[in-house]
């Protein structure tokens, strides 16, 4: 039997009473994987998403010089739910940064919990929001800051303010 208290670390499901978590209990199951074991690659089918229970996952994109890290992931992190929203292939590669435990919860299987349970669903929905706008906003700080350097790495100091 699993233990259900890491969902209610999760963001995603933090806000279920048991008996929904039970509900999301029932469709998911427990991964092991080894450091390195690649969970999906870009371009993969979205079939489900993640929440790491133990260890990290890094999440990473191929650039013309290799791979390169987007974020890794610790407990109790969850990703993979792209899929949950677009339906859409895996927009990056997951690698399993060490030893790790994840909770897997299917795709289909969760669209048929939502359907079936609209109060769980505006639950999980609304969490997504936040955590989806909480990403954003750290992107746009990232790529401000890159934009920064990018504007001001060799300028002269003494040189007038370029306009974004």
């Amino acid at each position: 039997m699993i233990d259900a208290a890491f969902l209610t670390q999760s963001p995603l499901f933090r806000n279920l009473d048991e008996a929904e978590r039970v509900q999301i209990l029932i469709i998911g199951q427990v991964r092991s994987v080894k450091a390195g074991e690649v969970l999906f690659r870009e371009g993969d089918p979205g079939d489900g998403l993640f929440v790491v229970m133990k260890g990290s996952v890094r999440i990473s994109k191929q650039s013309a010089t290799g791979e390169e890290a987007l974020a890794v992931l610790e407990p109790p992190a969850f990703f993979g739910e792209m899929a949950l929203i677009d339906m859409a292939a895996r927009a990056a590669d997951a690698i399993a940064n060490e030893d790790t435990d994840l909770f897997f919860i299917p795709l289909q299987e969760l669209r048929s919990v939502i359907d079936a349970y609209h109060k769980l669903a505006l639950k999980i929905l609304y969490a997504l929001c936040e955590v989806l706008a909480q990403r954003l906003r750290e992107t746009n700080e990232r790529y401000m800051s890159i934009f920064t350097i990018a504007q001001w790495g060799g300028s002269n100091p003494d040189a007038p303010l370029p306009l974004p």
